[in-house]
């Protein structure tokens, strides 16, 4: 596949500075549509490394007075990628921004693409049609691009039309809108608190001192900054900018003399957003409905007087104005999106938006984070803990490095993240090996080879123990990295511990292995860690015959097209397997809801905080599985799972689980449920969490507990050396002893 660097080629084109206009005005127009010709070329459009491309303006297909722009490949030339580029020196109010036009194509290669992009730059954001994989040949059809606009950290505009490979496109009708109309019919940015611009780009904090009283009063500011942003309705309606606001209030809050000074100081700042007016709920919810209640212990805590605890218990009790500029919810589910800036440009130097980034995401996790009372200690403790980590968090590395203890706090699998860049290779490493290893009866096992696994004529096995890494024993790197590891329980950390274990800066990685009694010593060749495609040595059919009438389905490989021959399948047989111990590729419960369910049950409840005050979560009425049947399937139903179910996994076996005589056979899941929310963080930086609450019909617990089997059974050191099943095995011995 033909790699694409059109989002480098953009940023290497033009860099244009901020313009900060004096009054709120439209702008002029840049010659979007491409209609004026100057020199063979649309006027202003740039080539952008285009070497190997033709580039030509051709009479309109449909109306005669107009133009239309061709892309094409040289003939035997080595084409990469053809762009033609508009740079707009322009800031533009307004919620989101789309790039439309008409594209034809003729003959673009199967590994290549046309296209529209548009970027906000200096990397806000960035979007091409990579993933619509226009190739071929294709007669006109209209396509855009669109992003959120984010003026505040946005200098200039972007559009392009490009192909990628070789081939021949066509661009015509190209418009470019804001909110729905013509760009030029926009204003400017900004049009309000022109001063207020310096923290765009720079916090204009100076180095923090790390006394008690200053940690104190910026974990106060935090807690209040979070309320204030997310109840105070002139806040959520979008007329202030709480980051800004957190810029311009702490350096006089560091000033303050002393409690009386900064209780002052903190009551000020609540009444300069304006009056606001306790709610009282619409509606009253039975307590039996309130799923989780964001603690607000902090108040009470507070060292300053009841006056200033009254007004923010009045706030807390605020029901905000809808829309709110920082969040929605996702329809269907009902999990929180975030709208928040990324600053992908500010200096990781600057501490302002480093204490941003833990501010954001302890409110953030306080009133959005449905299982928030599983963390690992009190949640206004860890604000405490990690202002000092954030304040001298001063390299990529010890950013990084204290973003993932953040995150693990709140003991989530769900908690990926993307940090100074995708792997985290500044904390674990930047190489790594091919082969598979696991924690297997508490020991660290080769579980499956690659092709890196030979150096001079040393060979792994399958089965073989690791004693040592580099020098170090096992279990002290796996003391040293857990900390970096966001794991829901023991379970999922066990799981995910091992492939960050054998990462190194090395191109060599001594191993210490146990095998038939005897210690060896390994060097294993590494390789960029993104280089290394973790695959299973055996693929699996969707559906597989076993002897003496049993199916077994593997979910990671099952399709929706699989559902009619598995049912054809069933016909007679004795016992139906799912495996469960990967992540799956259709909604099982749904495929087979007419073939396998006897009857309708509830299995499963969610909470949410839609509709809800932040930090208020309810539940919603049960979820039913499966559907009444009388013809459904009589054999034993038997459900696989491992530390390797998660989500949609674990998700997907509370439902087969209603099933009448069914077992669950395995060990414990990763326990991590319900819809992925992401949170943008300063320096373009971002993680997820579970942004739903999934329970059981009971209503206990599943986050951190997953599925507990009916029968345990755990791998054995011993079975992985003979490649043997014994998960598959008891699920196979269950259904016969029926």
């Amino acid at each position: 596949m033909m790699k694409v660097i059109l989002p480098y080629l953009l940023t290497c084109v033009l860099t244009v500075s901020l313009s900060i206009c004096t009054d709120a005005q439209q702008i002029k127009s840049y010659n979007v549509d491409q209609q004026i010709i100057k020199n063979g070329l649309p006027a202003g459009w740039l080539l952008a490394e285009s070497r190997g491309y033709s580039f030509t303006v051709e009479r309109h297909s449909k109306h005669i007075d107009k133009t239309q722009l061709k892309i094409s490949s040289v003939r035997d030339s080595n084409g990469y990628s053809g762009v033609l580029m508009l740079n707009i020196p322009e800031n533009l109010e307004g919620k989101e921004i789309a790039f439309e036009g008409k594209i034809k194509t003729e003959n673009i290669a199967p590994d290549g693409f046309a296209g529209l992009f548009l970027q906000l730059k200096p990397k806000v954001d960035f979007e091409n049609m990579e993933s619509q994989k226009l190739n071929g040949t294709h007669d006109w059809e209209t396509f855009g691009v669109r992003l959120k606009l984010k003026p505040k950290e946005t200098r200039s505009i972007a559009i392009g039309t490009f192909i990628v490979g070789k081939g021949t496109a066509w661009f015509a009708d190209l418009t470019l809108k804001i909110d729905g109309k013509d760009y030029t019919r926009a204003l400017q940015y900004p049009s309000i608190n022109k001063a207020d611009t310096i923290y765009n780009f720079c916090s204009q904090l100076r180095e923090i001192s790390l006394t008690t009283d200053n940690i104190a009063k910026l974990a106060h500011t935090a807690q209040i900054w979070g309320i204030l942003k997310y109840f105070h309705p002139a806040v959520t309606s979008g007329r202030w900018d709480m980051d800004t606001e957190l810029f311009k209030f702490i350096p006089n809050l560091l000033a303050s003399k002393d409690q009386a000074a900064t209780e002052h100081l903190l009551s000020e700042w609540i009444q300069h957003f304006g009056p606001f007016q306790p709610s009282v709920e619409q509606r009253t919810i039975a307590a039996e409905k309130i799923a989780a209640a964001a603690n607000d212990e902090w108040i009470h805590k507070l060292p300053y007087s009841n006056n200033l605890k009254e007004q923010l218990i009045a706030l807390s009790r605020v029901i905000p104005v809808v829309p709110n500029q920082y969040l929605d919810y996702f329809e269907g589910a009902g999990n929180p999106q975030f709208y928040e800036y990324s600053y992908r440009t500010v200096q990781l130097s600057d501490v302002g938006f480093r204490l941003l980034g833990l501010f954001r995401y302890w409110n953030a996790m306080q009133y959005f984070n449905p299982n928030q009372k599983l963390s690992a200690q009190p949640w206004d403790q860890v604000l405490t803990d990690f202002i000092p980590l954030f304040v001298g968090a001063k390299t990529k590395a010890s950013l990084d490095g204290t973003y993932l203890k953040l995150f693990s706090k709140i003991n989530d699998t769900h908690a990926f993240s993307y940090l100074s860049d995708y792997y985290h290779r500044d904390i674990f490493g930047p190489r790594a090996v091919g082969f598979k290893s696991d924690f297997i009866q508490n020991q660290l096992v080769v579980t499956g080879l690659a092709d890196d696994q030979f150096k001079n004529g040393q060979e792994l096995q399958i089965g073989d123990i690791i004693m040592e890494i580099a020098g170090e024993p096992v279990s002290g790197i796996m003391d040293s990295l857990k900390q970096y590891v966001a794991a829901s329980n023991e379970s999922a950390l066990k799981r995910d511990l091992p492939s960050r274990m054998l990462r190194t800066t090395d191109s060599l990685l001594m191993l210490k292995i146990h095998r038939d009694g005897k210690e060896s010593v390994f060097y294993i060749p590494t390789r960029a860690i993104e280089s290394i495609k973790y695959t299973d040595a055996e693929s699996k059919p969707a559906i597989r015959k076993m002897k003496d009438g049993i199916l077994v389905v593997d979910i990671g490989v099952f399709k929706d097209s699989d559902t009619q021959r598995l049912k054809d399948s069933l016909q007679g047989q004795r016992g139906l397997i799912l495996d469960y111990r990967n992540y799956p590729s259709a909604s099982m419960h749904d495929e087979l809801r007419d073939m396998i369910f006897p009857s309708e049950k509830d299995f499963v409840i969610f909470s949410t905080s839609k509709g809800m005050r932040p930090g208020l979560f309810k539940y919603t009425d049960p979820v039913k599985a499966g559907a009444a049947n009388p013809k459904a399937f009589t054999g034993k139903v038997v459900i696989l799972v491992n530390e390797r179910a998660q989500s949609a996994s674990e998700f997907q076996v509370m439902a087969f689980r209603t099933i009448p005589g069914s077992m669950v056979v395995g060990s414990q899941t990763a326990g991590a449920d319900g819809n992925i929310s992401w949170l943008p963080l300063p320096l373009g930086y971002s993680t997820a969490f579970s942004g739903i609450g999934v329970y059981y019909p009971d209503k206990s617990e599943t986050q951190g507990i997953g599925i507990v089997p009916d029968k345990i059974v755990y791998r054995t050191i011993e079975g992985i050396r003979k490649h043997q099943d014994e998960v598959l095995q008891a699920g196979i011995d269950l259904i016969l002893k029926q």
